[in-house]
Formats: structure tokens, sequence, C-alpha cells
């Protein structure tokens, strides 16, 4: 896989425009960083750490089309939505949550 840009934020570091922080959005949706953060553009939720302190993204586009590639292809196809983007502007596959297993 292409190397992609990525940040890892502390969750209590940005207030959304709710007035919470990053542990109110959930991986794959995505936001806008202003510029003045050092950070600015599209980035999409990819993985929060065990304790959900740290949210890392990855650069985003937002695309219409996915459909139209089967290795990318989500649900929501068809609407403008954010994938991640590699440096090179290659368009991957949405993040998705991980699936608690039970530990037996």
């Amino acid at each position: 896989m292409a190397r992609i840009d990525a940040i890892t934020l502390p969750t209590s570091s940005v207030e959304l425009d709710n007035g919470e922080n990053l542990r109110d959005l959930a991986v794959g949706e995505s936001l806008q960083l202003q510029a003045d953060t050092g950070f600015g553009g599209l980035w999409i939720a990819a993985e929060f750490d065990e304790h959900q302190d740290n949210l890392t993204f990855y650069s985003a586009k937002i695309v219409t089309t996915c459909a139209r590639n089967p290795a990318i292809a989500c649900r929501y196809h068809g609407t403008r939505h954010a994938h991640p983007v590699t440096l090179d502007g290659r368009v991957l596959r949405r993040p998705t949550p991980a699936v608690a297993t039970a530990v037996q």
C-alpha cells in the first residue's frame, strides 16, 4: 500500500462545531481542519488508540464515484463523501471501525 499522509491527535485537542471533542467522531467520518492548525485540509478518522485518547486521521478527498472501482466501493457511492487519498492522489477504501471480539 502506498504511504498516505497521516496525523495522530489527542482527542481532547480539537473542539468540534457541536462543542464535543474528537471522541465524538466515528472511524470513517471526516472533518475539515483550519489552516492555522498546521494540518489544514480534509481528514478522515482512521483509528482510535486503545483508550480513545488519540485518533489517527488520513488525508482525504471528496468523491462521488467510488462504485466505479470495486476495491474502494462503499455504501455512500453516488453522494459526496470522503475517502483516504495517497500522496500521489490515489483514492483508497474508507476506514471502518474494528469489530470487537469476545475473549474466551
